[in-house]
Order: structure tokens, then sequence, then C-alpha cells
């Protein structure tokens, strides 16, 4: 499969299960004390989410020589992003900013209450017109051209206390359009709070 033609891949184990039950934790601890909930007008209201966080940063460096060497682009980072679902949540169908060229969408972790083992809630993404969802397990990650692939998630259709963490990756080509303007997403540095966004 490739990034150029379907303007997505799933590569599986971009990190391993322990970085990711770490980073799952973090984040259920993080929106425990520091309850961050999109606003009304945001893609998911009322749900915990986190720009340029410390845990999800050292991830976006982290994945950047993996990611490098399944896409065969030189990357340059943007920013990480995490957020926690919560039951009933929808991610409307949607293209990215150019911040996000290259995208990558790892599932951390999840709870799915009153549901069986067959269940996943996955992304999907709209492949020539049609509707195809990207089955992730913990670690796998969905790499897409997020300004050219429209995207999205129906709804989260479990119990009451479910979850599911994802972390997104953002990157431009080194070699593309955005590589200068876009750097860091406006930032003096990867790790830096001050976003110009």
């Amino acid at each position: 499969m490739s990034l150029e033609q379907e303007k997505y891949m799933i590569v599986k184990e971009l990190l391993s299960k322990e970085v990711c039950k770490i980073t799952e934790q973090y984040c259920l601890f993080e929106m425990l004390n520091n309850f961050n909930p999109d606003k009304p007008t945001g893609q998911v209201p009322g749900t915990h989410f986190k720009y340029g966080d410390n845990m999800t940063e050292t991830l976006l460096l982290h994945a950047k020589p993996k990611l490098e060497s399944v896409t065969g682009l030189k990357l340059v980072p943007t920013y990480s992003y995490h957020r926690v679902y919560k039951p009933g949540d929808i991610l409307p169908d949607h293209q990215d900013r150019p911040s996000c060229e290259i995208s990558a969408t790892v599932t951390i972790g999840f709870k799915y209450n009153d549901k069986d083992d067959n269940y996943h809630w996955n992304l999907h993404g709209y492949v020539n017109g049609e509707k195809c969802y990207l089955q992730c397990g913990i670690g796998d990650a969905v790499i897409y051209k997020g300004c050219e692939l429209v995207h999205g998630r129906d709804r989260f259709e479990v119990g009451e206390y479910s979850y599911q963490v994802q972390v997104f990756l953002h990157y431009v080509d080194a070699n593309g359009p955005y590589s200068d303007s876009y750097k860091y997403d406006g930032r003096p540095a990867i790790g830096v709070k001050n976003a110009l966004i």
C-alpha cells in the first residue's frame, strides 16, 4: 500500500505496548487533574484533549525515524495532540490544516463497557469516494495525508465509563510546500507551549 496512492497506510506497532500503557495512564491522569474539554464549537465538544503535551511531544520525536522509514519521506515535526474519547462522541468527517500534512493517529488504549471482544472503534477515511474503516490495535497507527484524506469516526457506541485514548502525531514533508511555514506549528521548538493556533 502506498501513502501517495491511497492517502493512508497502516503501521503495526509504531509504539510498543509498554509505551502505550504508560501513555494511556498518563493521559487518564491528565484528564482527571487538568480536564480540558473541547469547546462547544470544537471537533468533539466536551471531550478532554491536550495540545503539545510533554508526553506526546516526546512520542512525536520518538516515532519520527520509523515514520520516515515506512513513508520514505523526510519529515519535520509540527505538533502532537491527545484526546480521551467518551461514550457518544463523534469525530465529524474533515480534512486537516497544513500542519497535519503527514499525520499518524495511534491507538493508545481503551476500555469498552457493554461490548463484546469483537468491537473496535475505528477511524474511517474516504478512498476513491468509498468509506473504508482503518482498524488499528494498541500501538498501531494509521498514517495519512491529513490535508487530502477526508476522515472521521462514527458515534462511539459504548457503555458508561468507557473511553478510548488516541495520540495524534503531525508532521510536514521536509521537501514539500509546508516545510518552512509550518515547522513546529509556528512555535520556536517542539515542546514549547506558545503555539500560534
